[in-house]
């Protein structure tokens, strides 16, 4: 069984020499090589990897002359790869290679992909700074949420993989993305996974790749494999979206029939509802029927069956709204006794109450979505918006 680590390279020609070191003081009797794969940088990294391929022959070199881009580097030298297990590791020495055999052992103990991990109990960071720290946050509870990934580190460049298991998907990955190993987490199924700590040491030599290039790719990565995911559509995503927008809608016609008429009651909850539900009908026409645009605005019962469905929620919204005005009425917080607006405590309610269809809404299209059988759970519906 041979190991195959595979380092994608840009202007790395200083850390070279070292990664290939402590790899071999690392990996000691294992029987691995290591492939040097460089997207043609102007400090010639790839001659220095050559050189010292010649003395020592477990050194390979892949000179990329085209198409450069970090995740298409990795599946070009995992594809060149020989060995029965890929790995894949930076070249800044920043990835802690002390930890490569017991990732090694965990792969050959059954599991199917073996990654180094910062965000489990005994890894870290290390010295990043807040903004850098919050980044990562972002980052990874994003893909999370999106791709459904349970990883504490989905973000990780530090990984191992069955070479065998990489060629089942190698068609299917995109060298666009930033993060090769989202990838082929979100193109091989049912993978067991283990994650090992470590401490993400600093840079030494050269500089980081992290860039806003870098950040719109890996934004693009997620919505191309949102849109696949069989977790989290996109089309799940543009209704979010459309509801959010709504919410806001629903709060400025709040405030607007607040502020420019006497209607302060139920009625001004239900103005306001109405006026989000004909947005949201419209917006979710756009996003998910472009092509009846024009056919089925004009069309009455368009609406009106979308009405009928989002019925429940409307009237939630309003009643709540009144519920929550009545019982504030029996206090001193709307007959102006208290410093704090009415008008302001008059919109929070109207908050709650949207939030309380909004909640309703989704336990309601949950108990639907339960009874369907599963071949239609992803089925796309018509005029089944998540937010009224």
């Amino acid at each position: 069984m041979k190991l195959s680590v595979i380092s994608p390279t840009l202007n790395e020609a200083e850390n070279v020499p070292r990664l290939v070191e402590q790899l071999e003081r690392a990996l000691g009797d294992i029987d691995f090589e290591i492939l040097i794969v460089d997207d043609d940088s102007p400090d010639q990294t790839w001659s220095i990897a050559e050189k010292i391929s010649l003395t020592n022959p477990r050194v390979r070199t892949l000179r990329r002359m085209q198409n450069p881009g970090l995740s298409v580097a990795v599946i070009d030298g995992f594809s060149a790869a020989r060995g029965d297990v890929v790995a894949c590791i930076d070249s800044d020495l920043q990835h802690d290679v002390s930890i490569l055999p017991r990732m090694l052992d965990e792969l050959l103990k059954g599991m199917d992909v073996v990654v180094g991990s910062r965000h489990i109990d005994g890894g870290s960071t290390g010295k990043w700074n807040w903004l850098r720290r919050l980044q990562s946050w972002i980052a990874t509870r994003t893909a999370q949420f999106l791709l459904g990934i349970k990883l504490k580190d989905p973000m990780s460049g530090y990984f191992l993989v069955w070479r065998k298991d990489f060629a089942e998907v190698r068609e299917q990955l995109d060298g666009k993305g930033f993060k090769i190993l989202l990838e082929i987490l979100a193109n091989l199924p049912r993978l067991k996974i283990k994650e090992v700590p470590y401490t993400f040491g600093p840079r030494t030599h050269g500089e980081s790749k992290l860039s806003s290039k870098v950040i719109l790719q890996y934004l693009r990565q997620l919505w191309r494999l949102c849109s696949t995911s069989r977790h989290f559509s996109v089309r799940f995503v543009k209704s979010a979206m459309v509801g959010g927008f709504g919410v806001i809608i629903n709060l400025a016609v709040m405030a607007l029939v607040l502020r420019l008429t006497k209607m302060q009651d139920w009625r001004a909850s239900a103005i306001a509802s109405l006026a989000a539900n004909v947005h949201n009908y419209v917006m979710m026409n756009l996003q998910f029927h472009p092509e009846y645009s024009h056919k089925e605005f004009r069309r009455l019962e368009g609406y009106i069956s979308y009405l009928l469905v989002s019925a429940a929620g409307l009237v939630l919204t309003t009643g709540s709204y009144a519920a929550l005005i009545w019982s504030l009425t029996r206090t001193s917080l709307l007959r102006g006794d208290v410093p704090m607006p009415v008008f302001f405590i008059r919109l929070c309610c109207e908050f709650v109450a949207v939030l309380l269809a909004v909640w309703f809404n989704y336990k309601l299209n949950g108990v639907f979505v339960s009874r369907s059988s599963p071949a239609s759970i992803w089925r796309p519906r018509k005029h089944a918006p998540l937010f009224r």
